[in-house]
């Protein structure tokens, strides 16, 4: 019970980077309409900002903590999918910018959350955590693509974009630490 929460935002969150992974190219050639031989630049900004984010996430939530952490890192991702729904290519692009440096500090620190619950084993709460995060990371994508084909691919990004506040009001819940 103690790590369900987090399993629920790791859930979103990670269905929000496998979805990035498999559909960003296809939503700035069909979306945005950027020119072909850009539209691996959503992906590689994205790419570049999650690894920029999780070298100096520790240390981060070392001096602010990890509630504020998690709160500050949604809500960034969130301003990011506003971005990439403008659908213009270059405000798409830094939108992917700052959703690849907002999520990136979230699944370490839902990580080391389960790792310290209390009245729980380090490998126990860390393994459910995971799991349930892996899940939404293969599920995310074929959801999306789901979206995608009984409506719009515009569509779906906006249900990120709702899996991103989801997670933001389920933080607000985590008890401060």
């Amino acid at each position: 019970k103690p790590v369900i929460l987090l399993g629920v935002i790791a859930f979103f969150v990670m269905s929000t980077e496998g979805a990035i992974v498999d559909w960003s190219a296809l939503y700035l050639e069909k979306v945005s309409l950027l020119q072909l031989y850009w539209i691996g630049l959503g992906y590689s900004i994205f790419s570049a900002t999650m690894a920029i984010g999780r070298f100096f996430g520790d240390g981060i939530s070392g001096k602010v903590g990890s509630k504020l952490l998690i709160l500050s890192g949604v809500f960034i991702a969130a301003i990011g999918f506003v971005c990439i729904l403008m659908v213009k290519p270059v405000i798409a692009l830094i939108g992917f910018g700052l959703v690849g440096i907002g999520l990136s500090v979230v699944i370490p620190e839902l990580f080391r959350l389960a790792g310290n619950t209390k009245g729980l084993e380090a490998s126990v709460g860390i393994s459910f955590v995971s799991g349930v995060g892996f899940l939404g990371f293969l599920v995310g994508p074929v959801l999306l693509g789901f979206l995608a084909e009984i409506s719009s691919l515009k569509l779906s990004f906006l249900a990120l974009l709702i899996f991103v506040v989801m997670s933001f009001f389920a933080g607000l819940t985590l008890k401060r630490k």
